[in-house]
């Protein structure tokens, strides 16, 4: 099949190398810098700082769509010209309107790291952690004009590893998406896919960043404040208040878990109070609305 492939990051190279793994064709790759960035700040940025997915596109030798959004004249006009089959996109914030999304031959279709229709929305690797999700996966879905809600095309679930931080959860996502790019071109090409609509009642759609979303106040369970920690890595450190002898002092947390003995009875201790202290070794037992989670900060 002849594609183009919209998106950055990790799921762009995904798609692509996913593609070309079983021999389909790409035209075009249109990258999110092209959306950033002004074309005179991007043609210096590709110059002496290109972004990976820049090197990534040459690297493949592949064509560089030049626009400035996918609803503008420039993209819409760029898609007739090369008469894709389908677009792929990975990763991307803009909503496709409906003179673009009616083009291609096979439509638009969008590739999600969540089991629609749960985790609609930025971030969904951030979002199934800090539900406390066992399970996630990749959802390649019809694009219509509003984000993530089209018919599913196909699916697949895989576990979410205890410890896992959202960053190691988007790498797993992005080499299951890689693997079922190619089995989707085969499918959609030979007429094997039966679309399935989501069921909009059990639709969750999340808010990505949200006012306060790097703060730690102790006062959810031990369990969900790991997990907005390591659910929250490597985009951004979460921060909290300690009082400590020398008063309150705000930390950066660099990681927490669960210790498996606390030294002290925890049924009449408020939330946020620190039990046990190591400050050489930069470690914190604070206590949560349950139980307690040990901190390393810096």
């Amino acid at each position: 099949m002849n594609i183009v492939v919209a998106g950055y990051d990790k799921m762009l190279a995904a798609l692509i190398s996913g593609a070309k793994l079983k021999g389909h064709n790409i035209l075009g790759v249109f990258r999110i810098d092209r959306v950033k960035y002004s074309k005179f700040t991007l043609f210096f940025k590709d110059i002496f700082a290109p972004s990976v997915d820049y090197s990534f596109i040459k690297s493949h030798n592949l064509y560089d769509i030049k626009a400035k959004s996918v609803n503008s004249k420039e993209f819409i006009n760029e898609i007739k010209h090369l008469n894709p089959d389908v677009i792929l996109v990975g990763s991307w914030s803009e909503k496709f309107g409906a003179e673009i999304l009616n083009i291609p031959k096979y439509g638009i279709i969008n590739c999600h790291p969540s089991l629609l229709p749960n985790h609609r929305g930025a971030n969904p690797y951030f979002w199934a952690i800090y539900s406390g999700d066992k399970k996630t996966g990749i959802t390649f879905h019809q694009m219509d004009e509003n984000f993530d809600s089209g018919d599913i095309l196909m699916q697949a679930s895989f576990d979410i590893p205890n410890d896992i931080t959202g960053g190691a959860l988007k790498n797993k996502a992005s080499k299951v998406a890689e693997l079922m790019t190619g089995e989707l071109l085969d499918d959609l090409e030979n007429n094997r896919i039966i679309p399935a609509a989501q069921d909009n009642s059990k639709a969750i759609y999340d808010k990505y960043p949200y006012d306060g979303i790097d703060i730690v106040d102790f006062t959810e369970t031990a369990q969900k404040t790991c997990d907005k920690i390591r659910g929250l890595k490597p985009w951004c450190y979460c921060s909290c208040v300690l009082k400590i002898p020398a008063g309150e002092r705000v930390y950066r947390i660099k990681s927490a878990k669960i210790p498996e003995n606390i030294p002290c009875d925890l049924e009449n201790i408020p939330s946020g109070t620190v039990i046990h202290s190591s400050p050489e070794q930069h470690l914190y037992t604070v206590k949560c609305s349950d139980f307690a989670v040990e901190i390393k900060v810096f």
